[in-house]
This record gives C-alpha cells, sequence and structure tokens, in this order.
C-alpha cells in the first residue's frame, strides 16, 4: 500500500489509517498495478525555491524583469534516512485511504531533467524499528474505538474524530494511531535537534516552520495531542526568534552595505566636483573606469540592497559619470584652444631668437636674448611634445649665437693675457717714479707710462680692477707732489704769509706793553688775560714762519 500524500491536507486524507509526519525525501511508492505518478514533493523543485523572505533584488538584476522569479540558494543534500515503521496495515478488505482531488500527471524525462536540486522541505524523522509498549499503551489511552469502528480522540477539552477501523480489538485497533503520535514525538525531537544547530539559513527555518504547519494540523493520531502542540508551539517560536536574528543581521549588513555604497557614490561625485584645473585626468580617467567593476563587485560581496535604493544610487553614478564625460571633453576642447595659442605666442619668439643668432654685436645681443628668455618663460604652456620640440628649437638659436660668442671671448682672451704682462711691466716702470727729487722729469716719465698703457689694448676682466688701482696710485702721487709745489711758489700765497707775520710781530708788541702794563698795575687778572693773548699770537706767528719756510 503506498504512502500517504503528506502534502494532502488532514481533512481531505482517508479516515481509515492515521496520518505519518509529511517527509518528502521518501517518494511515495506506487501501487503496483498504478503507473508512476510524480509526488508533491517535486513540485516546488519544479517551480523553483522560493527566495528568503526579505531578501531583495540585487543591482546586478536591475535590468531584469521584476517578475523572474529567483534561484534558491544552494542546500547541502542528505541521504535520507531509512523510513520509520509503518502503522500495521487493517486487515485484508479494509478501505484502501485515496486522496481527494485529480492525481497529477507524469512529468516527460525532458522536465524531470530541467529540475533544480532541492533541499527536503521537511526533516526526516530517525529511524525506529519499534516503540516501547508501555509508550504505544500511553498513547493509545487518548482514544477510544467506538461500536461502528469510528476511532476518535481526546484533544484537549474535544473529541475528535480520527479514522475508523474494522479491528474487533480496540487495542489492537488504537496502535497504529498510537505509533503515529510516537512519529510525532519523534518529529518534533529531530525538529529540537535541527535548532539546536550553531547555524540556520532562512530557508531552512522557513521550511522548518512550514514543516511543524503541516504536520501539527489536526493530526490524525492517538496520545497527548495538546502537550504535543504545546511543545510545537514552543519549538515554533524559538524558530521565529532564529528568523528575527537573521533578519536583523541581515538588516545590519544591509546598513553597512548601503553606507559603503553611499560613501563610494559620494567619492566619485566629488571627484567631478573637483576644478578641472587641480584634476589629475589620467589617475581620474582610470578610476571612472573601473567604476563599474567596483559597484558590480560590491553587489556581488555586500548584501543586497532594496531596488529603490539601489536604483537610486546607480542613477547617481550615472550622472556623476556623465557629468565627468561632459567635464573632461570641454576641459581638453578648452585645453587644446590654449595650446594652441601658446604654441604661437612661442613660434613669434623662436622666430626673433632665429633672427638674431648669426649677430657679432655680443653686447647687445646677449642683452636681447636674455630679454627673449624672460618672455618665453611668461607665455603659456601648451602641450608637453610641443613645448619640447619648439624648445629645442628656441634653445638651439641661443646655442648658435652664445657658441660664436664664446669662440670670439676664447680668442681675445689669450691677447688679454699678453696685454696684461704689458700693462704689468709699465706698472713697476711707474711705481718707482719718485716726484719728490724732480717732479717735471716725474711728470715726462708718467706720461710716457700712461701713453703705453692705452696702446696696450684690454686686459681679462678680473684683473682690470687691480691693475687699475696701482696706476691711479702713482698718479695721484704725481698730481699731490705738483700741487705742493704750485702752493709753495704762489706769489699771492707768499704776499699773505707775509703780512699775516707782520701784523702779528705788531700784535705780539702790543699785547707785550699791556703785559708790563698789567704787571706794574699788580693787577691779578689783567696779568693773566695779557699773557693768555700774547702766547697765542707767539703760536700763530710760529705757524706763519714755517709757512713761510716751507714757501722758500
Amino acid at each position: 500500500m503506498p504512502d500517504q500524500d503528506p502534502s494532502v491536507e488532514p481533512s481531505d486524507a482517508a479516515t481509515s489509517e492515521p496520518s505519518a509526519p509529511a517527509d518528502p525525501t521518501e517518494a511515495a511508492q506506487p501501487d503496483a498495478d498504478q503507473p508512476l505518478e510524480p509526488t508533491p514533493s517535486d513540485e516546488p523543485a519544479a517551480a523553483g525555491t522560493a527566495e528568503e523572505p526579505g531578501a531583495d533584488a540585487s543591482a546586478s538584476e536591475m535590468e531584469s524583469s521584476a517578475d523572474e522569479t529567483p534561484e534558491a540558494e544552494p542546500v547541502e543534500q542528505q541521504t535520507p534516512a531509512p523510513a520509520a515503521p509503518r502503522p500495521a496495515a487493517p486487515r485484508p478488505g479494509a478501505p484502501r485511504p485515496t486522496a481527494s482531488g485529480p492525481r497529477p500527471g507524469v512529468p516527460s524525462p525532458a522536465a524531470l531533467a530541467a529540475k533544480k536540486p532541492s533541499a527536503a522541505l521537511l526533516p526526516v524523522a530517525p529511524p525506529v524499528t519499534e516503540y516501547d509498549p508501555e509508550q504505544v499503551a500511553a498513547a493509545a489511552a487518548f482514544g477510544t474505538v467506538a461500536e461502528d469502528g469510528t476511532v476518535t480522540v481526546q484533544d484537549g477539552t474535544q473529541v475528535r474524530t480520527i479514522g475508523s477501523t474494522t479491528e474487533t480489538d480496540h487495542q489492537t485497533a488504537l496502535e497504529p494511531f498510537a505509533r503515529g503520535y510516537l512519529d510525532l514525538v519523534a518529529f518534533l525531537d529531530l525538529t529540537q535537534t535541527t535548532l539546536n544547530a550553531p547555524e540556520h539559513t532562512q530557508n531552512e527555518l522557513n521550511r522548518l516552520l512550514e514543516n511543524l504547519r503541516k504536520n501539527m494540523k489536526e493530526p490524525q493520531v492517538v496520545g497527548d495531542i495538546p502537550a504535543l502542540r504545546t511543545r510545537a508551539n514552543e519549538l515554533r517560536e524559538l524558530a521565529k526568534e532564529k528568523i528575527r536574528a537573521l533578519e536583523a543581521k541581515r538588516a545590519e549588513g544591509r546598513e553597512e552595505s548601503v553606507r559603503r555604497r553611499t560613501e563610494f557614490v559620494e567619492s566619485i561625485e566629488a571627484l567631478v566636483a573637483t576644478d578641472p584645473e587641480q584634476i589629475s585626468w589620467k589617475n581620474a580617467g582610470e578610476t571612472m573606469r573601473q567604476m563599474v567593476p567596483s559597484w558590480k563587485q560590491m553587489q556581488s560581496e555586500d548584501v543586497s540592497l532594496d531596488r529603490p535604493t539601489e536604483e537610486a544610487l546607480w542613477k547617481r553614478l550615472s550622472a556623476a559619470r556623465a557629468t565627468f564625460d561632459r567635464m573632461r571633453k570641454q576641459f581638453f576642447s578648452q585645453l587644446d584652444a590654449k595650446h594652441s595659442e601658446a604654441a604661437q605666442v612661442k613660434e613669434e619668439l623662436i622666430a626673433r631668437a632665429e633672427s638674431m643668432q648669426e649677430s657679432t654685436d655680443w653686447g647687445p645681443t646677449v642683452r636681447a636674448y636674455k630679454d627673449l628668455m624672460d618672455e618665453w618663460r611668461q607665455a603659456p604652456r601648451g602641450s608637453r611634445k610641443k613645448d619640447d620640440a619648439q624648445w629645442k628649437r628656441f634653445k638651439a638659436a641661443q646655442d648658435t649665437f652664445f657658441q660664436a660668442r664664446n669662440a670670439d671671448l676664447h680668442e681675445t682672451e689669450a691677447e688679454q693675457r699678453e696685454n696684461l704682462a704689458v700693462k704689468e711691466s709699465l706698472l713697476v716702470e711707474a711705481e718707482a717714479i719718485d716726484p719728490s727729487e724732480d717732479l717735471e722729469g716725474a711728470k715726462k716719465a708718467l706720461r710716457t707710462v700712461q701713453d703705453r698703457w692705452e696702446e696696450a689694448g684690454k686686459v681679462p676682466r678680473g684683473d682690470m680692477r687691480r691693475i687699475d688701482d696701482r696706476l691711479r696710485t702713482v698718479e695721484r702721487a704725481v698730481k699731490n707732489a705738483e700741487q705742493d709745489e704750485w702752493r709753495r711758489t704762489d706769489p699771492r700765497t707768499k704776499a699773505r704769509v707775509e703780512g699775516a707775520s707782520s701784523q702779528l710781530h705788531s700784535a705780539i708788541a702790543s699785547y707785550q706793553d699791556a703785559l708790563d702794563k698789567a704787571v706794574a698795575g699788580g693787577d691779578p687778572q689783567k696779568i693773566a688775560e695779557a699773557e693768555a693773548a700774547l702766547e697765542a699770537r707767539k703760536e700763530w706767528l710760529a705757524v706763519i714762519e714755517r709757512s713761510a719756510r716751507d714757501l722758500g
């Protein structure tokens, strides 16, 4: 006889046998005279496992249809445990339990091949070979069998009909229903073990809740059903608590994902808001090229965002990228115009430099090249390649002029060193002149040296000041001697000296008479005044007489 279909509600099942806990890992065993048909447990696999509650579509699916069914996350396949022993079959002739409604048709091989593997909807009950008779008897105590074979169970405060039997022995008739109850106890034990595991996925917990709902909805068994429901409710609350913890963790991960992606979007927007003159366009272009791969990487690594949030962030990214492309195009268009202007300005400077490169007017041309160099530094910058090429042409013109100038300087430097040697010998001759002995001869010798000095020519710049200072020293000595001689022989000076000497002699005689009178009068103050005046005139006279002697 085939197992009962676990997807059929208890109200639709046959009432002649108790229903065992639903276990989709067991395929329904068809009757020998019936064709193989798919079990209801295959239907979710054909339709695709439902998405976890609260899970949002990723940004990578933004362009796909919103009606597409997401794929179920892979679940580790488990080897089904051996099925628990079925309740004892009723005697021959008993009615076979049947399910209401039409049975599904046989799927084609192609449809079976296209099915994706999915985890079992219900946990597998542990294998049990037999139950303790005392446990079976204790469970059977909650059921009764009427005279017409109707089987009922005490379900809390109500008595519920769960099936019928043709067994005359009540204990034998209740035993299959009591074993069904113990199967549910084993199912709850296995559910408890599953919930005690350290980690779960939300899909697993949702399937577990679905198992509890299906197996505990008016179970067709005999036993302490209120206690069974109480324990099932406790397990259900525990599963819901774990689901809430997973949802809280997922919400926290989603917040972190939103924060990370928002920071990424803001970094792109900050880059776009930067002054175009301060942007490193090479690095910025690489950042923009990596924008989409970075976004996709965050989609794959982070918790999925809700569609409105992800679409809003992506729109900001797209707008920033469009602004960047427009700004970059405008910047380089303006830059090309600036480069063209810079190239034109520098072409004019190059033409002026090349026009002077053959000049031999060294001094003015050097100053002109210096002015050109200042203009070049102030000229706008062009593209690096064009600037380098123009600078080479400008510098080549400069080099041509300065190389010619340096060659000329090298030629004149040897000549100037020879001139230096001539002037140093003239200095030895000039420094030997002594104007104090023969002023006229000294002046004549100095003029001869000066004439030959001019004929000697230029000397190196570094020695010019040194030898010029030595010649100026000799020239000052001769000039000073000439001035002294003129003062000494000047008639006007001699007349002034003699007049002053005569006046001082008269004054000295007058002050001597005044002193004699003061001494005769005995007035100390007048004596002191007369002596001071007399001594001053005598000193003046001594100076005048020395000057007169110097004048001859």
